[in-house]
């Protein structure tokens, strides 16, 4: 069947649309790559001259620093001081103004005699000049790559090459100590710290743009580097094991470049270092090696490409290529329009369904809730009978006991076993008296303060006769740790649940449990104040106790062991236990957590502290 009239034209409309569409993009795109080509040839040309006037800065600066060793030389062992020599205090003086002159590059002199042994050696320290102990004098020379070389050759360059010492770079300057007939008496040798020499004389990273240059030695080594901690680090293996993570495949391009070629620029993606997570950026990169004395160096510059060439032209393509994408896609629009009503009705009918299926949800919540309160309502109404009903028969226990202490006050034998029985029938009736105020709804926190250390101790001490033989309680329980607004009974009864359910964990096997009290540490301080505003200052203990039966059983939900009579037990258990203990601990806003990870089961309480 042929098209309509109307829809072919549509299709050619549309049709031209997606061509007019297609040739503006591949336009742009042949532009942008135009100007991003541009861009970056005149930003490898502008580094290349950068480079060079700081390749030659750094050969005249350390070139003077070897003057100034040499100059002072020749004025500390000068033809002058033959016949008349320096006083201690002058000789002390021009050496103090020599490592005082740069004291933050070069504060270091060591004194060789002419086979090149250790003679004299200073230090400026603190505005004044002290005498340098031979072990770090030592560590200097030991430390130069060439001096030996260079002692046994018998003439020496300005300084040797590069070497590392504490995460710092530095070369020795060389000067010869020179007799009147021409002998070599000695040596002074003077280490030269090249990073600070480097940011004090050449690089002062005060530009608003990203981008420095560094140096590197023919092992790839960064020798001179604006962040301290790349220093002395290979650019490739050294930043891996830094980073391990991050990309570093054009870095090993840039670093076969640099070891092919004199000279060179080029771009390349890398990252800036000082960052704490270094991101990828497009660099811009021109190098030179050099020789400086005994070292062979490659001076590196770099910057970064975006921000040096956002220019006017890529900001008027993007603009252009956005509203003519804009018209296209109000074109295309209009003429989908005819078809939104019939998607509309679609959509409505969706949503009709979605709110029908979001309603029969809630109204199942609702159903859910309803049953779990009225077995609620079913436990309060329960346990009230029978705790009334258990007070009856523990009353004249409690009375009878009473009235044959008094009677055999004599008998001090069976007053102890009477005894015995009088106060576990007390304790009956407190634990009766506990599960009538947890079925009736709470009144709210105490404002008072308890030492949670020795409720504890009170309350496991008083449990301990409930504990099988087969079993051995251990606690492990930090002093001092006080917390407002809880009631020791309710601590009473979530102690004897979790330690039952411990102990019919363990059944009738030998077996342990240990029940810790300790402050919560930092990192798990931080994890508790993040549950809400109301937890976000305060500080906070946990309460663990852990036993060594089989634990909680895969694919069971740890959210499934709080719901009121849900039991593992069978007809064992009544699935009242852990409800009753959670419901205790959202009375007080703890936090109980199970931890299964480990032989067994803990659980965890934790319970906020007294405000400091």
């Amino acid at each position: 069947m042929e098209n309509k009239p109307t829809t072919r034209i549509i299709n050619i409309i549309m049709t031209g649309l997606f061509i007019i569409i297609a040739i503006t993009l591949v336009t742009i795109a042949g532009s942008f790559y135009t100007v991003e080509q541009n861009a970056k040839k005149s930003g490898q040309e502008q580094l290349m001259r950068t480079l060079n006037y700081v390749t030659n800065n750094l050969k005249l600066v350390i070139e003077n620093r070897s003057l100034s060793l040499q100059q002072f030389s020749h004025e500390l062992t000068s033809d002058n001081h033959l016949e008349a020599p320096l006083a201690a205090s002058e000789r002390e003086a021009i050496i103090a103004a020599y490592l005082g002159a740069y004291a933050d590059q070069t504060n270091l002199l060591i004194q060789l005699d002419g086979s090149g042994v250790l003679a004299e050696a200073w230090q400026f320290k603190n505005g004044a000049l002290q005498e340098l102990s031979e072990d770090i004098a030592e560590t200097y020379l030991q430390a130069d790559p060439t001096l030996e070389t260079l002692l046994s050759s018998g003439s020496l360059v300005q300084n040797s090459s590069e070497y590392f010492l504490e995460n710092q770079s530095f070369v020795n300057l060389y000067s010869q100590i020179v007799a009147t007939d021409g002998q070599i008496n000695g040596y002074f040798i003077a280490p030269l710290n090249l990073e600070n020499m480097f940011k004090a004389e050449i690089f002062s990273d005060t530009s608003d743009y990203s981008g420095y240059p560094l140096v590197k030695n023919a092992d790839m080594e960064v020798v001179i580097h604006p962040v301290e901690s790349q220093v002395g680090l290979d650019i490739i293996s050294g930043r891996q094991e830094q980073f391990p993570d991050l990309d570093l495949s054009d870095l090993r391009r840039l670093e076969e470049a640099q070891l092919t070629q004199e000279e060179g620029t080029l771009s390349y993606y890398s990252y800036w270092w000082g960052e704490e997570n270094p991101t990828k950026v497009l660099k811009l990169g021109a190098f030179e090696w050099i020789d400086i004395g005994a070292a062979h160096w490659v001076i590196s510059l770099n910057s970064d490409f975006y921000e040096h060439n956002r220019v006017p032209i890529q900001n008027n393509y993007i603009l252009l290529s956005l509203l003519l994408l804009i018209s296209a896609i109000i074109l295309i629009f209009i003429l989908l329009i005819r078809g939104y009503n019939k998607k509309n009705q679609a959509y409505e009918e969706s949503q009709r369904l979605i709110e029908k299926q979001k309603f029969e949800n809630e109204r199942h919540q609702l159903e859910k809730r309803i049953l779990k309160e009225s077995k609620l309502e079913a436990i309060g109404l329960l346990t009230t009978t029978i705790v009334h009903d258990m007070n009856n028969f523990l009353t004249p226990i409690l009375g009878n006991a009473q009235l044959l202490m008094e009677d055999y006050a004599e008998n001090e034998e069976l007053v102890s076993e009477l005894k015995e029985i009088y106060l576990a029938a007390e304790k009956g009736k407190d634990l009766s008296t506990n599960v009538l105020r947890f079925s009736k709804v709470s009144e709210g926190q105490q404002d008072t303060v308890h030492d949670l250390t020795q409720v504890l101790k009170d309350t496991i001490s008083e449990i301990t006769i409930l504990t099988p033989k087969s079993i051995k309680v251990e606690s492990d329980i930090a002093p001092g740790i006080l917390v407002e607004g809880f009631d020791k009974q309710d601590l009473q009864v979530v102690l004897y649940n979790l330690l039952t359910n411990a102990f019919q964990a363990i059944d009738k096997r030998p077996g342990n449990v240990r029940i810790r009290l300790k402050k919560a540490d930092p990192e798990c301080n931080a994890d508790l104040q993040k549950r809400s505003i109301v937890t976000k200052d305060k500080e906070f203990a946990v309460l663990s106790i852990t036993d060594d039966g089989p634990g909680i059983k895969e694919g069971l939900e740890s959210n499934d062991l709080f719901d009121p009579f849900f039991t593992t037990k069978g007809s064992n258990g009544s699935g009242l236990g852990l409800f009753v203990v959670s419901s205790i601990a959202d009375k007080y806003d703890w936090q109980i957590r199970l931890d299964r990870a480990q032989k067994g089961l803990t659980v965890c309480i934790n319970i906020p502290l007294q405000k400091s």
